[in-house]
């Protein structure tokens, strides 16, 4: 048995079934987390600059492609983080429904 059977084993003893959705939710945050760092990385280098918000883009020359560059990726993380979001809400508002239709 792998760690994360354990993992997994130790939730749902502790928690039952909402257990699980925490683990899910928790394997979805990393998996999502590391995504939210690549675009950011292939900025780095392939442009050579950090670009972690909507400031730092603002301070880039309007008519170069670092601009654009820097709106893309602040925007692209930004959405990741809904998406992860939805995702953990959705998984335990389906368990919430579930836990509540069957006692």
């Amino acid at each position: 048995m792998n760690v994360l059977e354990f993992v997994d084993q130790v939730l749902y003893g502790l928690m039952g079934p909402l257990g699980r959705t925490v683990f899910g939710s928790i394997q979805d945050a990393i998996a999502i987390g590391i995504l939210l760092k690549l675009p950011g990385l292939i900025g780095e280098i392939i442009i050579g600059k950090d670009f972690s918000s909507f400031d730092i883009c603002l301070k880039e020359s309007p008519w170069g492609v670092s601009r654009y560059a820097c709106f893309i990726i602040v925007a692209s993380d930004f959405l990741l983080w809904i998406v992860l979001a939805g995702r953990i809400i959705g998984r335990f508002w389906a368990d919430l429904k579930d836990l509540k239709n069957n006692p």
